[in-house]
């Protein structure tokens, strides 16, 4: 820990010190803390062997094991991971003014998004420029100044920024509070604005606010539903109250408006084994219906989007509810490829033992 840091730490606990600079001094006691510990994700993931599926694709452990230590998602732990690589070994100059104060980690992170199509020596000198230009400026600031100073240093550059985000394009659903759920979608600006400005339109047909009308057209151009019209579910009844599959916990009265017509699935009934590899279409429906989503620790990833995994491999293992768990694809393939190892218990609760030996568990009543 340097003396700036050091001297951070004395004003946080000075009695009396002025907030603004207390504040101040937090900020950079956490960047040194981040610091730290992206040292210890890169060292982690240093000593992590990686292993391949049958088909080549890359599985590997490290940021699983990260995920359940720190109680992140898949996601966040990956991002993690790969952040800490670029900083640790590309641009160590980061990790400096980190450990200094003179960086937060979000302005890492842009400073390292913002510069990944350069060359490394034109990277490494835009990075110690965006170091200063930080120290005063906000986030948004600096994607701004990143993205002229990168067009300025090398244009193509900027197209491969381009066609690597088309690439990206996307569509995604995020479970919320109150029965309700936000979906996304990462696309071209021009296909953006002309989805806004076709659910602009229709909605300017519709009595009363615009934005809960723009909503409801958006529901009918995808599902061909009129607006109103019910949309079908599946609920799943608990001890603990109703449930609406692939999102969560509902209230009953919202329950009871769905179940009209509804796909209902009785949870005290199993249904029977299925005698081959694949599970039958009803033992299927009422495994994703128990698990809800993936059994790896701190997955969400919604069961009617995962696979049906053996706990026990088959044909050693039986094809029936007590060996069978929803994994999304790529807890799947930790699983089968990687050390990472699970064992069902009683109440279809998955004992998790990773390539460290630390042990997690995941029960039906995990949210």
């Amino acid at each position: 820990m340097n003396d700036s840091v050091v001297a951070a730490m004395d004003t946080m606990l000075l009695p009396g010190a002025d907030p603004l600079r207390v504040s101040a001094a937090c900020e950079a006691v956490i960047a040194w803390a981040h610091a730290r510990q992206l040292e210890a994700i890169h060292e982690v993931d240093e000593q992590s062997p990686e292993f391949f599926d049958n088909t080549g694709v890359l599985v590997e452990p490290a940021a699983a094991e990260i995920g359940c230590a720190l109680h992140w998602s898949a996601g966040a732990a990956s991002r993690r991971v790969d952040l800490a690589a670029t900083i640790c070994t590309d641009l160590p100059e980061l990790l400096t003014a980190l450990r200094d104060g003179r960086l937060d980690l979000a302005k890492a992170e842009e400073i390292t998004r913002g510069t990944s199509e350069l060359e490394l020596s034109d990277r490494t000198t835009l990075a110690e420029s965006a170091i200063e230009y930080a120290g005063s400026h906000t986030r948004a600031q600096l994607r701004a100044w990143l993205a002229r100073q990168v067009a300025a240093t090398d244009p193509e550059a900027v197209r491969r920024r381009r066609k690597k985000a088309l690439r990206a394009r996307r569509v995604w659903i995020q479970p919320e509070p109150d029965g309700m759920a936000t979906i996304g979608a990462y696309l071209s600006a021009e296909e953006a604005q002309a989805c806004w400005n076709a659910l602009t339109a229709g909605a300017s047909n519709i009595d009363g606010a615009v934005d809960p009308a723009r909503a409801d057209v958006f529901v009918a151009l995808l599902t061909g539903l009129t607006v109103g019209e019910p949309v079908p579910v599946q609920v799943i009844l608990t001890g603990s109250g109703p449930e609406l599959s692939g999102h969560g916990a509902i209230s009953r009265s919202h329950s009871a408006e769905l179940c009209k017509g509804t796909d209902l699935i009785d949870l005290t009934r199993p249904p029977k084994p299925s005698t081959g590899y694949r599970p039958a279409p009803t033992l299927a429906r009422w495994v994703r219906a128990r698990d809800r989503h993936c059994r790896f620790p701190g997955c969400r990833r919604p069961a009617v989007m995962c696979d049906l995994d053996h706990v026990i491999p088959h044909p050693s293992g039986p094809t029936e509810h007590t060996n069978l768990a929803a994994l999304c694809r790529y807890h799947h393939r930790l699983k089968t490829h990687t050390p990472w190892s699970v064992q069902m218990l009683d109440g279809a609760v998955l004992r998790w033992t990773s390539p460290r030996g630390h042990v997690f568990h995941t029960s039906l009543d995990d949210p």
